[in-house]
């Protein structure tokens, strides 16, 4: 970080510049490969979805065939009228034959159908079939898990596997897709009984391999989340059909698991229920990367880099080097730097900041400087106050008549008063005073009062606690409180009161005010003490000092506000900010 801090800007402009060029390549690198890879991604979505829609248009092809071919058979006159003499029980060596012909045309209709079993409505049970399927003759087709859903769909097929358990390969490892239906009554729609038409899952597996076996693909059909085909080799079902099932509708996924990455797409099949995933080696869809591009960025950036350079050296770093050269070594304010007028670069401005900068300072420095006389002065006319004659001999006076009468309680109390006052208001070297004495003053003035005046001013005091150990300029209080006794209070008939309030506002400003009942100040007169313009060397320190020395201090403006009305009384506010450095002397 040091050596950061003693480059030229030279160097550092140069190496910001090969930052960024680098970033640029980085990122034109990265877009590259990214918008190569989102566009392998996009490609690969669409191949596996017209994978996915021809699987699902082959399957439901096969579905309506089985569909045609039933329907064929089943709603002819002749199994009609067999199959309402079996529901009669007349179940003879006619009826039988009758209705295992028909059972066989079914099958015989389709080279997919591996076996046809009937359930009539009295508990018989007739099986066609061309491979080695076994139906269990003791389970009865009413306890069949699937006979109450397939009454509910009344005639519409559903799908089980191995038709839920009634039917099985005797010794092939293979499973069988059930196609299951109500047969109906043409006349009155009654039931004649159920139907399943069983499809082996090699059937299903030729027409997968027919359309994605050049991908070397693996496809899965769930039927309702539940998964009845999937690869031959089952070990990694539970690990894809949890992948699958995480797979929103249409989303493409590449999952990283191994050497090989797979890919991973689902859609939603038109028979009712089912789902068909596809699951698909990454390298099934490699397309070589091409790299010229890339070359040709980086070389793009590079140049760039070289012309930056030369434009930012003539037009940048040179004109830099003669300010330096022109303000590094002036110990004092400098003279103004040379502008050209008809120039407007970034250069050319920085100049012009630079002398109005300068400006500035001279006239910063020239109010300072009045600013600080104003201070002194003030703080100079503060002591000449504190140490104000007429009010030392006055008050000596006073202590003197009472010793004199042998007041000694008045006598004592005043003698301490008068020298708490000086003590708090004279001795203390630091500006900043807490809030507690501020109040001193004050008490301590008010008790002379009280004692010279026998009692005639009453004063109240509203100060929040929190306040106590704030800290505040000094000798704010008194010359207003002064002020109200000798302009407001005492030139009324009766005992006058006086009210101080001190409180915060806003938790950024400290408000202090104080209020009498004494005769009132005209708008005239409050608006020329506060612009300064009201001279009387009988207005005690005056309010107007109060506010030069409040604003100059904190660095506010209009913190004294006076408001008043004759023959009622007024009220003198003072306002300056609250801060935290200023809380809690103490701590």
């Amino acid at each position: 970080m040091k050596g950061l801090k003693k480059m030229k800007i030279k160097t550092k402009i140069w190496g910001l510049f090969l930052a960024c060029i680098l970033l640029s390549s980085v990122i034109s690198i990265g877009t590259v490969v990214y918008s190569n890879q989102k566009s392998n991604l996009k490609h690969i979505g669409e191949m596996t979805t017209q994978t996915l829609h021809a699987i699902d248009s082959n399957l439901e092809l096969m579905i309506d065939h089985v569909n045609q071919d039933t329907y064929a058979v089943f709603w002819s006159k002749m199994f009609q009228d067999t199959l309402e003499e079996v529901s009669k029980g007349n179940l003879t060596v006619k009826t039988r034959t009758e209705l295992q012909d028909c059972l066989t045309n079914i099958m015989l209709a389709g080279d997919y159908i591996s076996s046809i079993v009937f359930y009539d409505n009295i508990g018989n049970s007739f099986m066609c079939n061309r491979e080695e399927v076994v139906l269990k003759k003791d389970i009865s087709v009413e306890d069949a898990y699937w006979y109450e859903k397939a009454i509910k769909e009344d005639g519409d097929w559903i799908f089980e596997t191995n038709g839920g358990g009634v039917v099985s390969y005797k010794s092939k490892n293979r499973n069988i897709l059930s196609m299951i239906r109500v047969i109906k009554k043409k006349t009155d729609y009654s039931k004649l009984g159920i139907l399943m038409v069983n499809i082996d899952e090699k059937t299903i597996r030729e027409i997968f391999d027919s359309v994605g076996g050049n991908l070397h693909s693996n496809f899965y059909v769930l039927m309702n989340d539940t998964l009845i085909f999937g690869p031959e080799k089952k070990e990694n079902y539970d690990v894809s059909k949890n992948i699958i099932g995480s797979l929103k509708e249409n989303e493409t996924k590449i999952v990283r698991n191994g050497k090989n990455p797979m890919v991973y797409k689902k859609i939603t099949s038109m028979i009712d229920g089912w789902t068909i995933a596809i699951e698909t080696p990454l390298s099934s869809f490699s397309r070589s990367i091409s790299y010229s591009d890339t070359i040709i960025v980086l070389l793009v950036n590079i140049g760039m880099l070289i012309l930056c350079w030369l434009f930012i050296s003539r037009t940048v770093s040179r004109p830099i080097q003669k300010m330096e050269e022109q303000m590094m070594y002036s110990k004092a304010i400098p003279e103004n730097m040379e502008v050209d007028e008809e120039c407007e670069d970034e250069i050319t401005n920085l100049k012009r900041t630079y002398n109005n900068l300068l400006n500035s300072i001279r006239e910063l420095l020239e109010r300072t400087k009045e600013e600080e006389k104003i201070i002194r002065k003030n703080e100079l006319d503060l002591i000449l106050e504190q140490i104000n004659p007429h009010f030392l001999y006055n008050t000596l006076d006073v202590i003197s008549g009472l010793t004199l009468i042998g007041d000694q309680d008045k006598s004592f109390q005043m003698t301490q008063a008068l020298g708490r006052f000086y003590r708090n208001s004279l001795n203390r070297g630091s500006q900043m005073i807490p809030v507690r004495e501020e109040l001193d003053i004050v008490k301590s003035y008010m008790t002379i009062i009280n004692i010279r005046y026998e009692n005639e001013i009453s004063i109240r005091y509203q100060v929040d606690e929190k306040l106590m150990d704030t800290l505040m300029l000094k000798l704010i209080l008194q010359p207003l409180v002064e002020n109200a006794v000798h302009h407001g209070l005492r030139q009324k008939e009766g005992k006058g009161e006086l009210q101080i309030t001190m409180r915060m506002v806003d938790n950024r400003m400290m408000e202090v005010s104080i209020k009498d009942n004494g005769v009132g100040i005209s708008e005239e007169k409050v608006r020329l003490i506060l612009e300064g313009e009201y001279k009387n060397s009988k207005s005690g320190f005056g309010i107007y000092s109060v506010k030069q020395r409040v604003e100059l201090f904190y660095g506010v403006e209009d913190a004294v506000s006076i408001s008043s009305q004759l023959g009622r009384g007024t009220e003198v506010s003072v306002r300056f900010p609250y801060k935290e450095e200023y809380y809690n002397v103490n701590g």
